[in-house]
This record gives C-alpha cells, structure tokens and sequence, in this order.
C-alpha cells in the first residue's frame, strides 16, 4: 500500500519537511506505524515486526532508518547506509543504539535498529535552558555517552556528527549515541542555509556535519580524528552544564578568528572545567587527547 503525506517532524534538533512516498509494510515483515524523525539521509520509522509478534515478543517495535529519495538515486547512498549499519554492528556498545540489519525491498533501502522512548539530548538541554541540566544528570549522561564513545574509538571509528541531537535518553535515563557512520568533514560549507544545529548534508560526497559541534580541522576538510569527537565532546559537556553553547553555536574556525573563550563554569570543581575547557581547544594538538583522558 503506497500512502502519500506531507509531515513536519523534529530529529536532530530542527525541523525538517519532506513529502515522501512510503510504503506501509517493508519485507512482508514491518509495519512502518509512524514517522519518528527526518534527517541526515532518511526518514525514521516506528515499525512493528510481525517475527516479534508471532513470537509473542513483549517489545515487538523496531526503529526503521529508510533512505530518503533525494540520496537514493545517489550511487553511493546505498553503500553508505550498508556503512553505517556495519559500523553500528561493529561497536555493540549499551550506549550506542543496537543495529540489527541492513536491507532492501524493492528500490527501497533500510536500516533496522532498535525502538527506543524517551527524547534526544538537545531537547532536555532546551528544557533546561536557563540552568543546565541536574548535575546528577549530566554526569550520569557523561558516565554513558564517553565508554560508548572509547568503544568505538578503538574500533577506528569517529562519530563526525557528534551532537545533542544525536544522543537519546531513554526513559529509564540512559543515554545512547546514534547515527554513526555516514559522517565526515566537508568542505566548503554553506552555512547561510543552515541553522548551526542542523547537519549540513553534501549529497555529492555523501558526508555530513554540523557547524555548531565540528572542530576548526573537519570544517577546513582534515581527515577525521578522535580530537573531533573529543571538541563536540566538551561542546556537549558544557550545554548539559549551562543551557548555553559555549561559543553561541557559532563554528569553531569563526570564534577562533573571533579569539572567543568558553566562559568558566563556577560551580563544578577546578579539575572538571579544565577537562572541558582543553576539549574546547580551537587547535586539535591542545586538545585532549582521548575519551578515557577526558
């Protein structure tokens, strides 16, 4: 069954419009029951498994990633997808949201991961805007999202796109990092189209980013490195603290023109400012330099 609708839905912090043709059932197997979110290369479903079902399985949803039509006609989306799923595979992390398998039914490319409830980390950031989050919180979210982060550094993988938007708390307050794997520097960035909080997509060379969290070398077009992850890292670090981002969601290479500093954070101990004021360094060699450091 093909069903044509127009939705506005929120991932990753903005909102994104698309008008998108779907099918109701992928695979003979998943009812794709709801749009979660739209954003980087596709469209997030709710879905429901039929397996899960007839096995009378208490959690019979799955999250459903499916390639959105401005990349599928790209020839390198599908390889891309097939990447990230992989790499999701690869890092079996608890912090880290399970990829289960990549697939295809007809023209239609997929990813199955698993079905989470609760809200993305920009959104509690945004509900606390004026305080930060409980302190309590925010290191119980740090406790989470660095192991996971360890993890997948060690495999050489860097997130890219680390961000608010993609860290999900569960209602149970666990944090769990997504979208891995598709990301890496562009560049050349027309950030006038672009909210710093969004990711900005290059459909040429399937790569992605977003201004506000990428350091001075991903927005100048350097190979990815782990002290990329470690500045979006402090950048989070700091927003969880404040509500605020500690240089205005402005981009890394325009505040180190700029000559901006972090404000001091007063009320955490000495040690942990300086942890989140050296993840901040404009310049990667100052910068620390790994997860388990920081």
């Amino acid at each position: 069954t093909y069903n044509k609708q127009n939705t506005a839905s929120t991932a990753g912090g903005s909102a994104a419009y698309t008008s998108t043709e779907y099918v109701k059932v992928l695979k003979q197997r998943f009812i794709l029951e709801k749009i979660l979110g739209v954003g980087g290369m596709g469209v997030v479903y709710k879905a429901k498994d039929r397996h899960k079902v007839e096995a009378h399985d208490r959690e019979p949803y799955v999250a459903i990633k499916v390639l959105s039509e401005e990349f599928k006609a790209h020839p390198e989306s599908f390889i891309a997808l097939q990447r990230e799923s992989r790499k999701g595979q690869r890092i079996a992390h608890p912090n880290v949201v399970k990829v289960y398998d990549f697939d295809r039914d007809g023209d239609i490319v997929f990813m199955t991961m698993e079905y989470l409830e609760g809200k993305p980390l920009d959104q509690l950031i945004k509900q606390y805007s004026t305080t930060g989050l409980p302190r309590s919180d925010v290191w119980a979210i740090l406790d989470g999202i660095c192991p996971a982060l360890i993890q997948a550094h060690s495999e050489n993988i860097v997130h890219s796109d680390f961000k608010p938007g993609n860290i999900f708390i569960t209602n149970e307050g666990k944090a769990k990092i997504f979208d891995f794997g598709i990301a890496r520097a562009v560049a050349g960035i027309d950030r006038a189209s672009s909210t710093n909080d969004k990711t900005v997509f290059d459909a040429g060379t399937l790569g992605a980013l977003t201004p506000a969290y990428a350091s001075r070398e991903m927005l100048r077009g350097k190979k990815p490195d782990v002290r990329d992850d470690i500045y979006a890292l402090g950048c989070i670090a700091y927003e969880m603290l404040t509500g605020e981002h500690p240089f205005n969601k402005m981009p890394a290479d325009e505040a180190f023109n700029r000559k901006l500093k972090p404000k001091r954070i007063t009320d955490i101990k000495k040690q942990q400012w300086k942890a989140i004021e050296k993840a901040l360094s404009f310049r990667r060699e100052d910068r620390i330099a790994t997860v388990d450091e920081f």
